[in-house]
């Protein structure tokens, strides 16, 4: 099937599902989930066989995405996300007040491109399908070539649960190609493109998407360097524990997480790169998810180990598998530097800043732009933190840790995985957790109409009504 007859059949399909009851859209993706879940054992070695992930991983990986989809569900039954708005008419008002109702609407057919990291949580069935399809919207999803055969053994459960409970034709499908994606993105009956990956490849499908006739939404996720900054106080007091949880955080996944910390920024970084040695030494081989990812690795890896004033706090071999890699460099250096420093590394590799002042320090802090994540170890009473730390992290972060590492994403109600571009291109929105689905619906507003006409949920008594804002309350 072509790409045009493969969007035009989502888009009918949408038009049916569109109208459909928020309990039937809750069954649908509970089906979904309840057939990845009883699949486990036929897609697991697959994955494994495809990214080099261990089964502990893929199998638990599984159950995020079902997760997040059962979560979806909770979200789609609390009428919160229709936003729903109402102003009556009032004639006493100058000017008068029209009888006005608003609620969101879905938006469409939405293009999804999945990520090499995570085959199963952010592929096929992962986070954006699952919230495009609990806001209304039909999905056309762009399989990531470095799981190609575990993608379409997933969508073979997706499409086969979505059958089993009415769903129309079309309403999920998949498509595979560099040429085909691209194509995707360009389709005038496509409302929406939702994207985790490589900022490269997110930026050619943003400049893509807005050089369309008629630009649509663009929800790239594309990660972040996500600073970690530790105070002197707690640079002093717990070295050890923070170099141990820096290199457990930089190795989770063979660091191949968007999370996954970039750069540790100390003042006085001498007892944490002494301790960080012997983690390294310490952590075990790192097998990454394919030998095009390794090759890009090693060779920003080399780059970096080539700016002026780098140097190597520790490096383990494993034989075959990537060399974990942590590297230092003065705060004077990489401000200098910067263009060639600041880079963002997938894989086992990071950087220590040595700040010799707290100047040094917040020249540093002020240096980074947009990322998911960012984070803070100190005590409550640091003097760093009142020099205002914490709210040049605001302005640059989606979600801000304290004390613990942005590795290790909770999919819940309040998280929040976006952050200033480059993180990602909206950061008005989140990619994760239950309000991923509000990226999909639009307000619309209806004035003056007979109640006959208007949905049922905005009709006069209806049950959403009791928490909606009606007159102002």
């Amino acid at each position: 099937m072509s790409i045009d007859a493969q969007v035009l059949s989502a888009h009918q399909a949408w038009l049916e599902y569109r109208t459909w009851d928020r309990s039937k859209v809750v069954a649908l993706l509970e089906a979904i989930a309840d057939s990845l879940d009883g699949a486990k054992a036929e897609l697991v070695p697959v994955a494994m066989a495809e990214t080099n992930l261990p089964e502990p991983r893929l199998t638990g990986e599984v159950g995020r995405t079902t997760g997040q989809l059962r979560l979806m569900c909770a979200a789609v039954k609390d009428p919160s996300y229709l936003d729903i708005t109402i102003d009556s008419a009032d004639s006493t008002l100058t000017p008068p007040r029209p009888d006005l109702r608003m609620k969101t609407l879905p938006l469409g057919v939405v293009a999804v491109f999945g990520a090499s990291n995570f085959p199963f949580a952010f592929g096929v069935a992962g986070g954006d399908t699952a919230s495009a399809l609990a806001a209304g919207c039909a999905v056309v999803i762009k399989v990531n070539p470095g799981h190609p055969e575990v993608s379409r053994l997933v969508a073979a459960k997706m499409i086969a649960a979505a059958k089993s409970v009415g769903a129309p034709d079309g309403l999920i499908s998949i498509v595979e190609g560099v040429a085909e994606g691209m194509q995707l993105v360009k389709h005038p009956l496509v409302s929406a493109v939702a994207f985790t990956g490589s900022t490269h490849g997110g930026r050619a499908l943003f400049d893509a998407v807005n050089q369309r006739e008629v630009p649509v939404p663009f929800y790239g996720e594309l990660g972040g360097l996500n600073p970690m900054f530790v105070t002197k106080a707690a640079a002093a007091a717990n070295a050890k524990a923070i170099a141990e949880g820096f290199v457990g955080s930089i190795t989770m996944g063979a660091g191949q997480f968007c999370t996954k910390p970039g750069f540790l920024v100390v003042e006085n970084a001498d007892a944490i790169a002494a301790e960080t040695q012997a983690f390294v030494f310490g952590a075990p081989g790192q097998k990454l998810l394919n030998p095009q990812i390794r090759e890009r690795h090693d060779s920003i890896r080399h780059e970096m180990s080539n700016v002026p004033g780098m140097t190597l706090v520790a490096q383990n071999m494993h034989g075959e598998d990537t060399a974990v890699s942590v590297f230092r460099i003065s705060a004077k250096d990489f401000l200098f530097h910067r263009k060639q420093a600041q880079r963002e590394v997938f894989g086992p590799t990071a950087v220590i800043i040595d700040c010799a002042s707290t100047a040094e320090y917040m020249e540093v802090a002020h240096s980074f732009t947009g990322t998911l994540a960012s984070g803070i170890h100190g005590v409550e009473n640091d003097s760093t933190i009142p020099a205002g730390l914490l709210s040049l992290l605001e302005q640059i972060s989606g979600r801000i840790v304290w004390n613990q590492w942005p590795t290790g994403l909770a999919v819940t109600w309040a998280m929040q995985h976006g952050g200033p571009y480059p993180a990602s291109t909206n950061s008005l929105f989140t990619s994760v957790g239950a309000k991923a689905l509000l990226r999909f619906r639009r307000p619309v507003t209806y004035q003056n109409f007979p109640q006959g006409l208007l949905a049922a949920e905005l009709r006069d008594g209806s049950a959403e009504l009791k928490s909606a804002r009606v007159n102002g309350k």
